[in-house]
C-alpha cells in the first residue's frame, strides 16, 4: 500500500482532520527553512498545512529537540528519551501522503477522543496494552519520535508546555508516535477488519420476521447468514452485520469480482483504490476483488423494516450505487 493510499485509509477510518506526519533522519532533502523553528512546530504545521520541512541543527530553535533528535550530545548527565549516538545531520518532516522516502517514524496529532480510538484499535491489532511514557517535556521530539526510532515501539504522549505554548497545539490534542512497521500494520488491518465485520451477517433464524419479509420483497432469497439476489448483470449478497453492542443498523451489499489470475487482480487494486475511495470498501483475495458497500439505516433494522417505503428506498439506492460502481470498475479493470 502506498503512503498516499495508507494516509487516506487511516484518516477516513479514524476521521482525523490532520494528516499523519512522516519523519526521516539524515534524508537526502535540501534544507528549506529560512529561520529557525521548533521541531514540534514543524510536525504540527506539516500535519495541518501539508508543508514539508528539512532542517539541520542551524535551523532548530529548541535545545531540547536538538538533544532528543540526536543533533547534539547532552551537556550534563543523561537525557531520556533521545536518539543516540548523536550523529543526526538533518531531519525531514513531511505529510505522509506526500512522502516518497521510507520514514523512520510516523507522528499522528489529534484530539484525545480520536487518539483513544487509535489506541483501542492498536491494542486489538497488536494485543496487550498500549505504552504511554511521558513526562510533559521532550514530547513530540523525544516521546513521539526518539522512542519509536530507538526502541521500535509506539508511544502516546500528553505533549509538553513548549509544544502547546509555542507550536500551536490545541489544549485537547495529544500525539502518537509510531515506528513505520507498526503504523503500516495498523493501517493494513483496518480494511480487513472492516470488511470482515461487514460480511459477518446475522443468521436468518435470528432476524425478526418482518425484516426477512422486507428483504425478500426486494428480490432477494434467503441463505444461511445472508440474502442473495440478481440485479442487472450482478449477483449481490446482502448481509446484516452487528455492531459492537450487538445491534444491527446497517446492511452490507457485497459483490465479488473474479479476475483471470492473481496478477490481474493485483493490477485491478489500483483501479479499486481510486474508484471505491469514498463510499465503498474492497479487498483482494487471490484472484478476486471483494467490493462492499455499507448502507446506513440510521436506526435499528427492525424499526427501519417497519417503514417499508423508506427501507426499500435505502436498500434500492445502495443497489443502484453498487451496480454503477461495479460496471465502471469492470470497464476499467478488465481489459
Amino acid at each position: 500500500m502506498k503512503y498516499a493510499e495508507m494516509t487516506k485509509s487511516f484518516r477516513q477510518f479514524f476521521e482525523l482532520p490532520l494528516t499523519p506526519v512522516a519523519v526521516k533522519f539524515n534524508s537526502d532533502e535540501t534544507p528549506n527553512i529560512s529561520s529557525p523553528m521548533r521541531y514540534c512546530e514543524m510536525v504540527r504545521k506539516s500535519a495541518a498545512l501539508g508543508t514539508t520541512f528539512t532542517a539541520t541543527v542551524d535551523e532548530m530553535s529548541c535545545a531540547s529537540a536538538e538533544v532528543s533528535l540526536g543533533f547534539t550530545e547532552p551537556s550534563y548527565g543523561e537525557v531520556y528519551p533521545r536518539v543516540k549516538p548523536a550523529d543526526t545531520k538533518q531531519i525531514t518532516v513531511s505529510p505522509l501522503d506526500k512522502t516518497e522516502f521510507e520514514p523512520d517514524a510516523v507522528v499522528v496529532v489529534g484530539s484525545s477522543a480520536k487518539l483513544m480510538r487509535i489506541a483501542a484499535t492498536l491494542a486489538k491489532v497488536e494485543g496487550g496494552m498500549i505504552a504511554s511514557k511521558f513526562k510533559g517535556e521532550f514530547a513530540v521530539c523525544g516521546e513521539c519520535t526518539a522512542i519509536p526510532v530507538m526502541e521500535n515501539k509506539t508511544n502516546l504522549s500528553m505533549l509538553c508546555s513548549g509544544a502547546r505554548m509555542f507550536s500551536d497545539y490545541r489544549s485537547d490534542e495529544l500525539a502518537f508516535g509510531f515506528p513505520l512497521d507498526s503504523f503500516v500494520h495498523l493501517v493494513e488491518s483496518l480494511k480487513e477488519d472492516s470488511i470482515t465485520k461487514a460480511l459477518c451477517g446475522c443468521l436468518m433464524d435470528d432476524l425478526p420476521a418482518r425484516v426477512v419479509d422486507s428483504i425478500l420483497s426486494l428480490g432477494f432469497t434467503k441463505g444461511t447468514d445472508h440474502f442473495i439476489g440478481r440485479f442487472g448483470d450482478e449477483i449481490i449478497r446482502l448481509y446484516i452485520p452487528k455492531d459492537e453492542r450487538g445491534k444491527s443498523s446497517t446492511v452490507t451489499l457485497h459483490v465479488p469480482v473474479k479476475f483471470k489470475d492473481n496478477d490481474a487482480a493485483e493490477a485491478a487494486e489500483e483501479v479499486a483504490s481510486t474508484l471505491f475511495e469514498d463510499l465503498m470498501m474492497y479487498r483482494r483475495r487471490e484472484n478476486w476483488i471483494d467490493v462492499v458497500l455499507l448502507v446506513e439505516l440510521y436506526e435499528s433494522i427492525n424499526r427501519a423494516a417497519a417503514k417499508p417505503e423508506k427501507f426499500t428506498a435505502f436498500v434500492n439506492d445502495g443497489i443502484e450505487v453498487m451496480l454503477e460502481k461495479i460496471s465502471k470498475f469492470k470497464r476499467k479493470a478488465i481489459k
